[in-house]
């Protein structure tokens, strides 16, 4: 007790003694360039411009407290800390951002807090990917990377861009750490997959510079991610440290294409990714944690980050860590030494560089901005390393109008209008609907022409489903496609659901349609419940003579698995059931205006023929068989079954919104 008393003590001590810096504020009649600003910043200054903080859980007295709470609002403990550290930026995650009115109040709070003193605007980011990752909660959560590529349309990209870059900037949010460039050539991959938009690095290039283009419109910073590539690995960096063994000439021909693209059309900001590249850093550094030598993944690379992606491949902007909280990081290394690596290989700035959850936590960043201190003192970091570091930073935020941010350019009015707007959802809706991919379709079963008669069984794994599935049907009865007596009847099964359970449903219907959710190799042909159990349903619903659909809400490559099937459909997301892969987050639909994945109720559009088909997929599908993957693709990328609308009243307005805008 004692001791943790004395720590305690001792954090405070520290935090009151901390001497408040001095960083001038452009001057609005006459702007100092960031040269001026530079060299009146101290190097504790010129430090904190490199920080990049997340306040996802606060707690104002750790010792009472039961459990983390969200932070969703400023309180004096966190002001205290941005006015006094003055970070050159924060991160959003979902646990900050709840509705519109209360992210657009924090987004305030922030910056006030950052411009007393004194101090300068900060880069307010947040990873607003679409598709599984998104964090507005009211706003338009869009279909995703692999949407966008099974659309074959890079104005779609575009669209989705422009949607995603005009929610965040009405909040305040100026930085997007978003799009995800990871080239998906490896189907078991557990944390890009439906992030990628495809498996062609070209296709990924050009739709992630649409995507740029259009989030630029609203003066909101692109960061492309996670360099110099995660889509080749089969372990997920949050959890441990992948590997991959590629030489210079091999992910030139795939990983950096889509970088060099985005580079040569002016990029700002790249993300590292916490991958082994072997043949790329072969040299090792004795790790203070392990105590012993350590491979250095490409955040900690100087090879990587400034001989390969500054130097030789020209890149000006910023190069920002992914979070540094990751057990690809923090297995190996601890907080101080794997900052001042990353630092002196070139990053220039520092995603999450420690966990802050209470006061007590300020210990670890004092620790930390010491360190890197230490390191410069020593020469271990060259000055000229952070000037060029806070140089770039600079450099955008003015590019962006970060530096001359005033908060009369915002208003609550303004955001309650565009966050989650008919207008963006609308765009998201026909999105969504372009990319849903027939890949099976015997005896033309698709579109589904519901008859006065007929009686449609929808099966899901997750309960919040069923009101997506639900949806569609509705949206299709709306446009007149569906007779007043039709009947529809959902049900959900799980990993205790047998065939038993549901086979009266089963021989009550004409026509099953059922979910399969595959994230895996592991799950794939009956490995797990969510492939099992529609295996068994389709056998059984083929022996009594009804009509099944099956509908692939994941990774596309379970659509394999169901040749028995009469028609089989991918839609690339299953967000407001799913799991976010960088938080662990479930979703929910429940409220009328929260943001949830338009992906499964597309894909009931598409079958009920309120929209025609025609997504193609974005990536091979190679066959599997004996647990694993082999090199014979069983469905290539480029291929789907095209057919038209059955209703008139669906009139695409997409690509007219796309000329308007121009």
């Amino acid at each position: 007790m004692k001791k943790r008393l004395l720590k305690k003590l001792l954090c405070w001590i520290m935090i009151i003694t901390f001497s408040i810096s001095t960083v001038p504020v452009l001057a609005t009649e006459k702007k100092e360039t960031v040269d001026e600003i530079i060299r009146k910043m101290s190097l504790r200054d010129k430090i904190m411009q490199m920080m990049m903080l997340s306040f996802r859980y606060w707690d104002e007295n750790p010792q009472d407290s039961q459990e983390q709470v969200n932070f969703t609002e400023m309180n004096d403990q966190v002001s205290w800390i941005v006015e006094n550290y003055k970070p050159g930026a924060v991160i959003y995650f979902a646990q900050n951002l709840e509705e519109t009115k209360q992210s657009y109040e924090l987004t305030m709070k922030f910056q006030e807090a950052a411009m007393k003193n004194d101090g300068l605007p900060m880069m307010i980011c947040a990873d607003q990917e679409g598709g599984l990752v998104y964090r507005l909660k009211s706003g338009t959560a869009m279909p995703g990377n692999m949407a966008l590529g099974a659309t074959s349309n890079p104005q779609y990209s575009y669209l989705t861009g422009q949607v995603i870059g005009s929610e965040l900037n009405a909040i305040g949010i100026n930085t997007n750490l978003a799009p995800v460039v990871d080239v998906n050539n490896n189907a078991n991959n557990p944390v890009i997959g439906l992030r990628s938009y495809s498996d062609d690095p070209k296709v990924v290039g050009e739709m992630a510079s649409e995507a740029m283009k259009g989030i630029a419109e609203s003066d909101v910073i692109s960061c492309a991610k996670h360099f110099p590539g995660h889509g080749d690995t089969s372990v997920d960096s949050h959890y441990g440290l992948p590997c991959v063994d590629k030489s210079l000439d091999e992910l030139k021909n795939c990983e950096l294409m889509p970088y060099e693209t985005l580079i040569a059309g002016g990029i700002d900001m790249i993300m590292t990714a916490h991958i082994l590249y072997s043949q790329l850093e072969k040299d090792t550094i004795y790790s203070l944690k392990t105590g012993k030598e350590e491979a250095l993944p490409a955040t900690m690379s100087d090879d990587i980050i400034t001989g390969l992606l500054k130097e030789s491949m020209g890149f000006e902007g910023i190069v920002v860590t992914d979070a540094m909280n990751m057990e690809g990081i923090t297995n190996s290394w601890d907080e101080v030494q794997a900052v001042v690596n990353a630092i002196a290989a070139g990053v220039d700035m520092i995603c999450m560089p420690c966990n802050l959850t209470s006061m007590e936590d300020v210990a670890s960043l004092e620790k930390i901005i010491e360190g890197i201190e230490a390191a410069v003192q020593e020469e271990n970091i060259p000055v000229s390393r952070i000037d060029d570091a806070v140089t770039r930073i600079l450099t955008v935020k003015h590019k962006f109008g970060i530096l001359d941010w005033n908060a009369s350019k915002y208003s609550l009015e303004n955001a309650m209008t565009i966050v989650g707007s008919d207008y963006n959802r609308t765009i998201e809706r026909q999105t969504a609907a372009a990319a849903v991919t027939v890949v099976q379709n015997k005896n033309n079963t698709l579109p589904l022409k519901i008859k006065k008669r007929s009686k449609v069984l929808v099966m899901v794994p997750y309960k919040n489903e069923e009101a997506q599935m639900l949806m569609g049907w509705n949206r299709a009865k709306e446009a007149g496609l569906i007779p007043n007596s039709a009947k529809v009847r959902s049900v959900c099964f799980d990993e205790n659901t047998t065939l038993k359970t549901y086979k009266k449903d089963i021989r009550w219907a004409d026509t099953v349609i059922i979910i399969s959710e595959i994230g895996s190799a592991a799950k794939m042909n009956g490995g797990s419940w969510e492939s099992a159990y529609p295996l068994e349903v389709i056998s059984y619903a083929e022996k009594k003579r009804k009509t099944t659909i099956v509908q692939s809400v994941s990774k596309p490559y379970d659509v394999q698995s169901y040749p028995m099937a009469d028609a089989v459909l991918a839609v690339y997301g299953s967000k407001g059931s799913g799991v976010d892969p960088t938080e662990a987050l479930v979703g929910g639909i429940t409220k009328s205006q929260a943001a949830c994945g338009p992906n499964i109720i597309a894909g009931m559009e598409v079958i009920l023929g309120i929209f025609g088909a025609k997504g193609t997929l974005p990536v091979d599908i190679p066959e599997f068989i004996n647990g694993e993957y082999t090199s014979k693709i069983v469905f290539p990328r480029g291929y789907g079954i095209v057919y038209e609308s059955l209703s008139q009243s669906q009139v695409s307005e997409t690509f007219v919104l796309h000329q308007e805008s121009k």
